[in-house]
């Protein structure tokens, strides 16, 4: 899992930018608002990301939680573009849905219907003999198992852009964090947008919107 610390991460790139004079497609731009941006060049335009950081919780999340993500995805093309999201520090990255940030459920297969047996008719006259030995009882159907979590995928519209916010409609969310992810530090976020136009953020964690509250000062002897 790569989880960087922030300071150290923004003094890295701007060193690095002002060694190299430009900066890398797969490196993350410092802006002067909370999160990470990013572009990357295709042979139609160009995609970019805006403010993207990972939102706020009190102590950080745990490992294994799950994390949710704010970032807005431009397509500065003339095409259509699907967009893969995947994080090397999560089980998985999902696409999930609700203005109150509830995952959208995946689609499982239905079950199929069982059988039901038919009613055995009561024959007349002599009944039959019943034959001898026990009967061979059939096999249990195997579980099937769980297909592997897909990528998050977002579809763009050309010359259009993606608003993923976890209070909105639709909101990017790390699922199973790989390791403990604490204010200040940086997940790595992979951003797939076709025709090897790929670009590699690394997304800190956001700021709290209220300030944190302290506990009450005590005045000392002698003061009046």
């Amino acid at each position: 899992m790569t989880l960087l610390a922030g300071a150290a991460a923004v003094t890295a790139l701007l060193a690095s930018g002002c060694s190299a004079g430009q900066i890398a497609e797969t490196a993350a731009k410092v802006p002067s608002v909370p999160g990470v941006s990013g572009d990357v060049t295709s042979t139609d335009g160009s995609f970019s990301v805006r403010n993207a950081l990972v939102v706020y919780h009190g102590g950080g999340y745990e490992a294994g939680a799950d994390a949710p993500l704010d970032l807005h995805i431009f397509n500065n093309t003339g095409k259509d573009v699907t967009v893969t999201v995947t994080s090397p520090d999560a089980e998985s990255v999902t696409l999930a849905a609700g203005a109150k940030g509830t995952p959208s459920p995946s689609a499982s297969p239905s079950a199929s219907p069982s059988p039901t047996p038919s009613a055995t008719a009561t024959p007349s006259g002599t009944p039959t003999a019943t034959p001898t030995g026990e009967a061979t009882p059939s096999a249990e159907p195997t579980p099937a198992a769980e297909p592997p979590a897909r990528p998050a995928s977002v579809q763009i519209p050309a010359g259009s852009f993606a608003a993923l916010n976890a209070g909105g409609q639709q909101f990017i969310e790390l699922v199973g964090l790989s390791e403990e992810l604490k204010p200040g530090e940086m997940v790595e976020l992979v951003l797939d947008f076709g025709g090897g136009a790929k670009l590699t953020l690394a997304v800190p964690m956001g700021v709290p919107l209220t300030p944190v509250p302290r506990g009450s000062a005590e005045a000392g002897e002698g003061e009046h």
